[in-house]
């Protein structure tokens, strides 16, 4: 179940973090038991970090003179974002919205509530409770926890309304992986949702591409053993096919780059050589292989338009 690449995704974070591959001390609290992955998970699981944290902090370095800003994590599960960030002094003016499976969401809120640095960091305003509109909710000041499928985007709509989501402040969404795993007409209306719902923002994709080709085949085949087809893959295969899809929801800038595009462009000469040094690791041919088979794509609508977030390359 899709549920359940939350568990196996926190675990391979985890793993990337605490080998000092990225800075993270949080993403600790979300694992009940830690296990080392393997050096190419590793590296993998750190370009994904390092992609989808360079889009966010170029969102907010963006934002940093407005009033109020939002970031919303769809399909969030276990992610630490929130919290890194905050101690980290990055979350000024800014409210952050999470949305998973009511089931992940318990499970996380359980989590934040018995564990002290957690729950000092968002200062709880509002426990675990059911909204009038039936969704599980945990609530700070600046952090918003939501039980919501996304397949049910007038659930997802009604939600986020109910939690004072603004449609009128620039807003950052995230997606890590999730689109992906629903059929592609029920995403596509998270999509254009999103395009009519906010007058600014930036929508931030990670996930696969590249079905064609004998990597590809076998990470389809992965997935589906899994129980977690990727269903984008087969009408969005490609950058273009994911460019398009945007242009034509609603967002009238989209950038799309592979992983191998970001390693070069936007990681720099420092630090690719210090990971290089983290552990033993020989299997670069495949590590750029499985890079070309992901994507970060930004797409950008009002006066986010101007600066993407992979328009300026810092390698």
């Amino acid at each position: 179940m899709v549920q359940r690449t939350n568990d196996s995704s926190i675990i391979s974070k985890c793993s990337m973090a605490s080998l000092g591959y990225f800075q993270d001390e949080f993403l600790q609290y979300f694992v009940a038991k830690r296990s080392r992955r393997a050096p190419l998970i590793n590296w993998g699981y750190y370009i994904r970090a390092k992609a989808v944290d360079h889009c966010i902090r170029q969102f907010l370095l963006q934002t940093q003179n407005h009033n109020k800003r939002q970031i919303l994590s769809l399909g969030a599960g276990f992610d630490s974002l929130y919290f890194r960030l905050k101690a980290g002094g990055c979350l000024d003016n800014t409210v952050v919205y999470e949305v998973d499976f009511p089931e992940v969401v318990h499970r996380k809120a359980l989590v934040i509530k018995s564990t002290e640095k957690l729950a000092e960091l968002i200062a709880i305003t509002k426990e675990v409770k059911y909204l009038d509109s039936g969704l599980l909710s945990l609530s700070g000041e600046d952090y918003k926890l939501l039980g919501i499928d996304l397949n049910d985007v007038t659930l997802l709509d009604k939600g986020l309304n109910e939690v004072g989501m603004d449609p009128s402040c620039p807003t950052l969404l995230l997606a890590e992986v999730v689109l992906t795993y629903m059929e592609n007409i029920r995403s596509s209306a998270v999509i254009h949702w999103a395009a009519e719902f906010f007058s600014s923002a930036q929508f931030v994709v990670y996930e696969q591409i590249r079905p064609e080709d004998p990597f590809g085949q076998v990470m389809q085949q992965h997935f589906i053993h899994l129980n977690c087809k990727l269903h984008a893959l087969s009408e969005y295969p490609n950058h273009e096919g994911q460019r398009e899809r945007f242009l034509h929801s609603g967002w009238p800038e989209c950038q799309v780059i592979d992983m191998n595009e970001f390693y070069f462009n936007f990681i720099s000469r420092s630090d690719r050589r210090k990971i290089e040094t983290l552990e033993p690791f020989d299997e670069f041919e495949e590590w750029h292989l499985k890079c070309s088979h992901y994507f970060i794509l930004v797409a950008s609508k009002g006066h986010l338009t101007r600066n993407s977030a992979l328009s300026t390359s810092t390698g």
